[in-house]
């Protein structure tokens, strides 16, 4: 699906941007336009990717002048309004002006993870420690009553969906891309087997739709539980957190396997 004029507008002037004043307009306007997006039902993986691609053009302009650099979800083009921008290095000015339009950022840990994504070089037995980093990321099952899901179990799309996968797919295909595009050429790689990449990738889907979803609705911060939300995102949520869970299982078993 093609991206709304409004959104490729912006994206042209980002890169160009004269100073962080501008920049800051250039954000506010940002989270403006995915609004009207996601009222239009545009796809969230492609909207995540238009996102990041802002924040990288604002960031490199030579008029922001920033000695910073992205990564995390922002540097991997998964970059959502509601998740915190990851960068290594020191801007509080930079910082105060991505807070003035409600935008949480952060300096990031020095980690292997954070490092490949910033798209740093992995190193030797990275790979491995990515694994470890990503299996012990398994989320656990949603907790049941009467055979079906506790609807006051608390929904947290971060740690059951997002992290989890994103974890998994760095280890897969570690080059500084996409989540989606990651799971695919983890597959091809070898590192993930064909059910594997469908279902994380469905599950990755799953929980982006729902975050926006969230964000859209200005509730992305408070505390909720499966009841809260509307049945048909209730129901892809605790189907995705099964999958994932399940998925990681097998992965955990054939790579323990392959070890021995």
């Amino acid at each position: 699906m093609a991206l709304h004029q409004s959104l490729l507008d912006l994206s042209e002037l980002a890169p160009h941007c004269q100073s962080r004043a501008t920049a800051r307009g250039l954000l506010a306007e940002a989270q403006d336009v995915l609004r009207n997006a996601v009222a239009h039902q545009d796809d969230e993986i492609e909207l995540a990717n238009w996102f990041s691609r802002l924040l990288t053009d604002i960031v490199r302009a030579p008029g922001v002048d920033a000695d910073i650099r992205l990564t995390g979800a922002a540097a991997r083009g998964d970059q959502l309004p509601s998740m915190p921008i990851e960068w290594m290095g020191e801007d509080s000015d930079l910082e105060s002006v991505f807070r003035d339009v409600g935008l949480e950022v952060h300096q990031a840990a020095d980690s292997m993870a954070a490092r490949v994504d910033a798209g740093l070089p992995l190193g030797r037995g990275g790979e491995q420690a990515l694994l470890e980093e990503a299996l012990s990321q398994r989320p656990p099952l949603l907790q049941r009553v009467g055979g079906l899901p506790d609807r006051s179990a608390a929904v947290d799309i971060k740690s059951m969906l997002l992290s989890p996968i994103a974890a998994i797919a760095r280890w897969a295909a570690p080059g500084p891309r996409p989540t989606v595009d990651r799971l695919a050429i983890g597959q091809e790689r070898g590192m993930l087997t064909a059910e594997d990449a469908e279902t994380l990738d469905l599950a990755w889907r799953t929980g982006y739709s729902v975050e926006m979803r969230r964000w859209y609705d200005n509730v992305h911060g408070r505390e909720s539980v499966l009841q809260d939300l509307p049945p048909l995102e209730r129901t892809a949520y605790g189907t995705a957190c099964r999958m994932v869970s399940a998925t990681f299982e097998s992965i955990s078993q054939r790579t323990a396997d392959g070890a021995n």
